[in-house]
């Protein structure tokens, strides 16, 4: 008890309790058992956007709307209903978008003791709920990410398997329907003849998806997103289906009716070829983030690198193979232009990756002096460097390191091996390899709607002359003499190939009672025979 003369006078605690009020940082409402404001300090009236005089006597109904209105109002007969105190989470709209607060509602009583309303201290966690958000929605997208990488690692383990085209591109689509992120995923290929989806398969897919997918337009003409991400190389978004306008009327329609709010277009290609495309669709808004898009991104490369070495395995391992012999005289073509203005011979030896997506030509060419190769590549676009490997008589081997598309790449995209290529007054021959059951007719009408001026000039059905292993080396042994076969395997068994060695030349050529230059010699023609022997036998010289 403290004494009288101590104690605060009724219109001094007043003013102490109207200042502690004013002062509060919080916002401190006050309703009547309506739902009327009744009382709102500054802080109140400032976290909302509004004077304290324009909220007195009005409900959250008149204030905010309806829809805010209705779980406010709820939230309060709770605590009129229970008279006790609750606390929670609200959002309210402002000017500027919406406050959430962390809200303490109570009942007040007035002096007759009878139930007057509620009263509420809220104070402002919009900042600490954005973060929260924020690192909400980062979990949640690194675990979306590492949905797709998962993806992307199954598809190149099916390769183990031995998998077709077909059951590759549907594992994919059931894996990222699994994942619960997405309703549907389809793969399709464009028809050459009229660019309409065909080949399609997918996860998730009804009938009334199945038509509008087959309806996909990719021609240059079209301004959707498919023809974009088909022709462009880039996943398309569609975060909106409902305010896309690059949606055909019939697409949009049919999407909104089936629950589809956003999707992505991915091309799955490898190198310069596009194979078709993968489409995925979702009830969620824009709900595509950038680093998802990049990883749908890779996830189009990483299909596109398992459809090719699936055509190439195909092709490796078929008796039976179609022989297509093309013909150009496009004067767009570096070789074919070259022979013509230069009356020389260019014969494809081998090709290789180079660096930063480049492509490495070896060339033969004969009939001309080298240096007006040099000339007369300096200035073609396409051809970023050109180096004189060797000369022998009146043929040259050049080194070209080429960037954009070619005819041999386009062909080996699509699963062919070239055999031989060469250009010659003005006209260039190329004549590759199919496996037998190869959809050739299809392989041939991309390669027209690519290269207009190529023409199919010969198809032939023929008998591949396969090498066993036994045969293999027999071949290798025949090609080296006893010098060079020696020389190679006590390089071998000596550790002469070992990083770091465990043993080096010299002491190898010691051991054979051999110069070190004469090791070299032998070990040298060795190693030449040996990859010569392998690479003719894997088709990688023409």
């Amino acid at each position: 008890m403290r004494d009288t003369d101590t104690q605060t006078t009724r219109p001094e605690y007043t003013r102490q309790l109207e200042a502690i009020v004013e002062s509060s940082t919080d916002a401190i409402l006050v309703k009547d058992t309506e739902g009327r404001y009744q009382f709102a300090n500054e802080a109140a009236a400032s976290f909302l956007d509004r004077e304290v005089d324009d909220m007195l006597g009005r409900t959250d109904r008149e204030l905010f709307g309806a829809e805010v209105a209705r779980e406010l109002r709820d939230r309060e007969r709770r605590v009129l209903d229970d008279e006790t105190t609750a606390t929670f989470e609200e959002a309210l709209p402002v000017d500027d978008g919406e406050r959430v607060f962390e809200t303490t509602c109570s009942p007040y009583y007035d002096s007759s003791g009878d139930l007057a309303g509620t009263v509420s201290i809220c104070r402002d966690v919009t900042e600490r709920e954005v973060r929260e958000r924020t690192l909400k929605d980062q979990r949640d997208e690194l675990a979306t990410l590492d949905r797709i990488n998962e993806v992307a690692q199954e598809v190149v383990r099916t390769l183990i398997g031995e998998p077709s085209r077909e059951e590759i591109e549907r594992a994919v689509c059931d894996r990222l329907v699994e994942t619960e992120l997405y309703k549907t995923a389809w793969v399709g290929e464009p028809d050459p003849a009229d660019e309409k989806m065909t080949e399609l398969v997918g996860a998730g897919l009804n009938d009334a998806v199945h038509s509008l997918v087959e309806i996909i337009d990719v021609s240059e003409e079209s301004a959707g997103p498919a023809a974009r991400a088909y022709h462009g190389g880039e996943p398309q978004v569609i975060d909106d289906v409902g305010n896309d306008e690059t949606l055909p009327a019939e697409m949009q329609a049919g999407l909104l009716d089936l629950g589809y709010n956003s999707g992505i277009v991915v091309p799955i290609r490898y190198g310069d070829t596009t194979y078709g495309l993968l489409g995925v669709g979702t009830e969620r808004q824009s709900a595509f983030s950038q680093r998802e898009v990049d990883a749908f991104d890779v996830l189009g490369e990483v299909i596109g690198f398992a459809i090719g070495a699936v055509k190439h395995r195909r092709l490796a391992l078929s008796d039976t193979v179609v022989e297509l012999t093309f013909r150009l005289t496009d004067r767009d073509s570096f070789y074919v232009a070259a022979s013509e203005q230069l009356d020389c011979t260019v014969r494809l030896e081998g090709m290789t990756a180079g660096p930063a997506g480049r492509l490495l030509f070896y060339d033969a060419v004969s009939g001309t002096d080298p240096d007006a190769i040099f000339e007369f590549a300096e200035d073609w676009d396409g051809v970023e460097n050109v180096r004189l490997v060797s000369e022998h008589g009146d043929e040259a081997l050049f080194e070209f390191t080429m960037s954009g598309s070619s005819l041999v790449l386009t062909l080996s995209e699509h699963g062919a091996k070239t055999k031989a290529a060469t250009s010659e007054n003005g006209e260039g021959t190329v004549v590759a390899e199919l496996p037998s059951d190869a959809d050739v007719r299809s392989v041939v009408e991309r390669v027209r709607a690519k290269y207009p001026g190529v023409e199919l000039a010969a198809k032939r059905e023929t008998e591949r002359d396969l090498q066993t292993a036994r045969e293999f080396r027999r071949d290798l042994d025949q090609r080296l003499t006893d010098a060079q076969r020696t020389a190679l395997r006590a390089s071998y068994f000596a550790g002469y190939y070992e990083w770091p060695r465990d043993s080096t030349a010299e002491e190898v050529a010691e051991a054979l009672g051999i110069s070190s230059p004469t090791f070299h010699q032998h070990i040298r023609k060795a190693q030449q025979e040996l990859l010569a022997a392998f690479f003719d036998r894997n088709g990688d010289r023409p």
